[in-house]
């Protein structure tokens, strides 16, 4: 199946630049202090967690709503969506390392198990890089021509279903936060209409006051 005209997929790409530099930024956190305060450890740890869950469902949207329709609609590019796909198990593996690590470090903070959480992050990030690579390079300029835009949005929505609610703020301003204006735009745009009405207070103020906390100390 070929849809007459390539879907919008430009989101992909986006989502991903936070992938691409959060978990590196939280293994650097969690170095910088060798001693943190038990507030700076459950903050941090809480943090990690989250983006944890959000990869996490990531992931599961694109399982569930995306290669799924791809290995069945272009046949003919099976074995690289079988290969791409397929990667998700190797990122897995390091999803609950880092999981461990940090219910590790959270419960017994210190040199050792925050150095091990620092370096399980390092390894995430490594194992993800290129699989992110080939999504955005290889599935997604086949997804725009082989799913409808519904479909790709009930991807997306299926992402955004689990994160939690009192999390939002949090998650779009991480979104945010690389983008150039234009993408922001963009993204911006997909929000309800009361919430761009409302963005400095209901999503910039909260998230300001997270991003100094994360990157200055609780």
């Amino acid at each position: 199946m070929s849809v007459a005209q390539p879907i919008e997929v430009r989101d992909m790409a986006i989502v991903h630049k936070t992938f691409r530099s959060a978990f590196e930024e939280s293994a650097q956190l969690v170095r910088a202090n060798p001693t943190p305060s038990p507030q700076r450890v459950t903050f941090l740890a809480d943090h990690i967690d989250f983006l944890i869950g959000v990869l996490h469902h990531h992931h599961e949207s694109e399982d569930l709503l995306l290669y799924p329709l791809l290995a069945e609609r272009a046949k003919e590019q099976l074995a690289m969506v079988d290969e791409v796909g397929h990667q998700h198990v190797e990122v897995n593996g390091a999803i609950e390392a880092v999981t461990a690590s940090c219910a590790k470090w959270r419960s017994a903070p210190s040199r050792d198990t925050g150095e091990q959480l620092s370096v399980s992050l390092h390894e995430l990030n490594t194992v993800l890089q290129p699989h992110l690579d080939d999504e955005e390079q290889k599935v997604v300029p086949l997804a725009a021509v082989t799913l409808t835009q519904e479909e790709w949005i009930a991807m997306g929505d299926h992402s955004q279903a689990g994160i939690p609610k009192k999390m939002m703020p949090v998650a779009f301003g991480l979104l945010l936060e690389p983008l150039n204006d234009t993408d922001k735009a963009y993204m911006k745009g997909h929000l309800p209409k009361p919430v761009q009405l409302l963005f400095p207070i209901l999503i910039q103020r909260p998230w300001n006051k997270y991003a100094k906390t994360l990157r200055s100390g609780t």
